[in-house]
């Protein structure tokens, strides 16, 4: 794991370290996203790439015949 140290300014603004940002391909205007988790704070380049994997996806054909709502709370009974 890559560790390199950044401190924050005056506005509340970090700036991601180079090395970082062409790794990732991070670009000025680019979006990103934070995870805070526990005592952990994690920068995630932005969703985009999953977004279009989900939709290029072959989708599945769910059986109609099926009540998906009594499937569904069937589990909490």
């Amino acid at each position: 794991m890559l560790k390199l140290k950044s401190k924050i300014g005056p506005k509340g603004q970090v700036v991601v370290p180079k090395p970082i940002r062409d790794s990732f391909g991070l670009k000025p205007g680019g979006v990103v996203y934070f995870y805070a988790k526990d005592n952990e704070i994690r920068l995630g380049k932005s969703d985009e790439e999953v977004l279009e994997r989900f939709f290029s996806m072959k989708k599945i054909h769910l059986p109609d015949n099926i009540d998906w709502d009594m499937e569904y709370y069937s589990q909490f009974e």
